[in-house]
Formats: C-alpha cells, sequence, structure tokens
C-alpha cells in the first residue's frame, strides 16, 4: 500500500509512504509474510535512492477473537500471548534486513488513543447507530455473512469455517450514507487510487452495488479482547476498523501534523 504523507510546515512537501498489511498475529510467520515485506522493502529503498523521503511502515494486528482464541488454547491470557509472538514478529523483520521505519502492533497505547479519538469524533458527528442484529456468524472470518455469502445449496463456503446463527446488539457506521460523495471524490481525483485498473474497479463496485452499514462493535461479554468503545464500556471496536487505523494512527503519533489536524 502506497500513500503521500503531507507535512504543513512552509511549502507542502510530501514523503512516500509504503505500508505492508499488518499481520494478524495468531501464528508464526512463514515464507508468504517475507516476500510481502521484501518487496514493500525494494520500494522503500528504490525511493529514497531516488532522493524522496521515505516512510515504511510494518507491524502486527493483535485484537479479535481468533486472537483471544489462540490465546486460550496454550492457557494464557491475550496481551500475554501477543507479547511472546511479537518478539518472534520482531525478529522476522530484523532476519529480513527490512529498512522499516517504525513497527506498529495495535495494543499499543499509540493506537489506541488515535482509533478512541476517531470513534469519539464519529459518535459526536451522529455517524453511529446502535441495533440488534440476527444472522450468521463467521467465528473465524469474526463477521456476520449475508445470503449473497450463500452456495447456491444453501450453505457457506468451507473457507468461513464454523458458522453459527448468533443474535446481538451492536454499533452499526452508516457507511451507506457515504457513497456517492465517494463515488463523486474519486472520480473528481484521478490519482486518489492508482493504478486506473483498481480506480475503475472501485467506481465500479460503488455505481453497481449498494454499500451496507457497517457493523463497528462486538459486545464485551462475548468478546473482551479489544479495544473498548469510549463511550460505551459494554462494547469494543471490531478488529478491521481497530486494525485498519493503523496506517493513520502511527503518522499522527509521529506528529505528521497532516494527520493529525483531520483527526
Amino acid at each position: 500500500m502506497f500513500w503521500r504523507v503531507g507535512q504543513s510546515s512552509g511549502r507542502m512537501k510530501k514523503r512516500f509512504y509504503v505500508t505492508t498489511a499488518i499481520d494478524y498475529v495468531n501464528g508464526q510467520p512463514h515464507l508468504g509474510h517475507a516476500y510481502e515485506k521484501v518487496v514493500a522493502d525494494v520500494v522503500a529503498r528504490a525511493r529514497r535512492c531516488l532522493g524522496e523521503k521515505v516512510f515504511f511502515l510494518t507491524g502486527l494486528d493483535e485484537h479479535g477473537q481468533k486472537v483471544q482464541q489462540a490465546a486460550l488454547a496454550e492457557g494464557k491470557n491475550p496481551q500475554e500471548y501477543c507479547d511472546g509472538l511479537a518478539v518472534v514478529w520482531r525478529q522476522f523483520a530484523q532476519k529480513l534486513g527490512l529498512s522499516n521505519d517504525d513497527f506498529v502492533r495495535t495494543t499499543e497505547p499509540r493506537h489506541k488513543e488515535v482509533v478512541r479519538a476517531i470513534f469519539s469524533r464519529l459518535h459526536a458527528d451522529g455517524q453511529f447507530y446502535k441495533k440488534t442484529h440476527k444472522g450468521f456468524y463467521s467465528t473465524s472470518a469474526e463477521t456476520f455473512l449475508t445470503e449473497k455469502d450463500r452456495l447456491p445449496d444453501g450453505s457457506f463456503d468451507a473457507a468461513y469455517g464454523k458458522v453459527i446463527e448468533l443474535e446481538e446488539e451492536n454499533y452499526y457506521f452508516k457507511l451507506r450514507e457515504h457513497q456517492q460523495w465517494l463515488i463523486d471524490h474519486i472520480e473528481a481525483n484521478p490519482g486518489f487510487i492508482a493504478p486506473e485498473s483498481r480506480r475503475n474497479e472501485m467506481l465500479g463496485f460503488l455505481r453497481n452495488n449498494e454499500l451496507e452499514d457497517l457493523c463497528v462493535s462486538r459486545p464485551a461479554a462475548r468478546l473482551g479482547w479489544g479495544i473498548p468503545i469510549p463511550f460505551d464500556a459494554g462494547f469494543v471496536t471490531y478488529v478491521w476498523f481497530d486494525a485498519l487505523v493503523n496506517y493513520i494512527s502511527v503518522p499522527a503519533a509521529r506528529g505528521d501534523a497532516t494527520v493529525t489536524g483531520a483527526l
């Protein structure tokens, strides 16, 4: 993933921001992880050789049900489990000789602070609502499934693992309301998504599908291993909302004026 990160001092100067996916810490690193990180490192080094300022990020996604289950299977609490594996993953990055500028863990206070700030801002802006939903839930994908996910025979793909029927109350983000302005923004800013094929793919999806509101919480009574929602201690942040925020939480924590100002 590549971004340009701005700095607001004097004339706008932009750094080249490259990040790997942050790896889900429910297992050991393998060759696939090494491939992605080495490719990102090559891009970062090449950009530096061209005289650009580069910020290269990698790290770990440590919350969620799968991590909680993996920790319990080893007789550990989730934080202890993550701390142990974080050492392994840091050593892995060092052994590969990566030139990364930072290594994020989503259990770090600097990340949690930004997640809570975003949640509070969206809540104050009226972007959340609470509702009870009953449906089929994939424990491995940590998400509710829809009728579109069913196979022709009515079952669900084995990739979803164990699927259970679940009814629970959660907070939802009004994603549907943002569909048109997102289309307008992408159309008005051709360089916002690159390459052009991916931009066209995204526009095609947005124009031909109606976005569904996004469930952004999990009841703490069922899943305690997550960032508590700042305005309701009965819930924790859904892991994907938490994890994806890392791509701006680290620049914000490091004091990048553009990102920090947006919060």
